[in-house]
């Protein structure tokens, strides 16, 4: 019946709840800068976990280092994607991670996509695909897109 009032219980319909489109997505070359950027940070970040470690005189074993390793690499992504969709390497590439319909993050998503890196052979998810897509963004429901 045309002459019907849309029901009150009806999702809303908003231009945006739209999916980020592969027009808006950031290229291969962007998402491997990013992860340059972000290893070099991490690196950094960690080298200077090591030299307080040694500072106060604690010794870690292999699995301690790797453990603190893999603890800071965590720690740098869900802090930073979780407070403004960034991490270094997206601010200097000018991209950012929103959600598949492209709407900010939540907690969930953020701690999703950041546990989805300890993937073993995560980084090569990107190879097989057509598009710039990592496990760690399908796996998590983001999307990293231009802002520039």
């Amino acid at each position: 019946m045309s002459g019907e009032a849309p029901s009150p219980y009806a999702p809303p319909a908003s231009e945006l709840g739209t999916r980020a489109t592969e027009q808006t997505l950031a290229s291969r070359g962007q998402r491997l800068a990013n992860s340059l950027i972000d290893a070099v940070a991490t690196f950094l970040l960690n080298s200077l976990n090591g030299l307080w470690l040694v500072l106060a005189g604690l010794r870690l074993g292999f699995l301690g280092r790797l453990a603190l390793a893999n603890l800071t690499i965590l720690v740098y992504y869900f802090a930073l994607e979780a407070w403004s969709g960034r991490t270094l390497g997206k601010l200097v590439t000018g991209t950012r991670v929103v959600s598949e319909n492209g709407r900010d993050l939540t907690l969930a998503r953020v701690m999703g996509r950041t546990l989805a890196r300890l993937i073993p052979f995560e980084a090569f998810s990107f190879v097989s695909d057509e598009r710039p897509v990592g496990w760690h963004d399908d796996l998590s429901g983001t999307r990293v897109i231009r802002t520039r």
